[in-house]
């Protein structure tokens, strides 16, 4: 993986013979050891490499871990239900499911964002 920073959400990951800006992806999900990309166009792009290869970069760059199986770009994000469904809805109306482990630490990152945007 070659990573070519910019400045956020500009940053580009090198996957095999493809470059790929990360505004574009909406998730990742994982699937044994490889990684499944889906894009903003509605295609797919399929790695050799786990989640957790590329986590470290990603979570860096506006994107969460609500699983263990899926990464998510926090600027898809159309709708978060914590209290029944316990899902992310993504503006490509697919949902994610968060882990129990992750409610906590996902609703605190959350009010933490609102914070900042009311203040700002």
């Amino acid at each position: 993986m070659t990573v070519t920073i910019k400045n956020e959400q500009n940053c580009t990951l090198s996957l095999g013979d493809q470059i790929i800006c990360i505004k574009d992806i909406l998730r990742i999900e994982g699937e044994g050891n490889y990684s499944k990309f889906h894009m903003n166009d509605g295609s797919r792009i399929i790695s050799c490499r786990t989640l957790k290869y590329f986590e470290e970069f990603l979570l860096a760059n506006s994107f969460i871990r609500p699983s263990k199986s899926a990464i998510v770009n926090m600027n898809a994000i159309l709708a978060i239900d914590f209290n029944i469904h316990k899902i992310i809805k993504l503006v490509n109306d697919h949902q994610v499911t968060i882990s129990r482990r992750q409610i906590k630490p996902l609703k605190e990152l959350f009010r933490a964002a609102e914070r900042q945007v009311v203040t700002s």
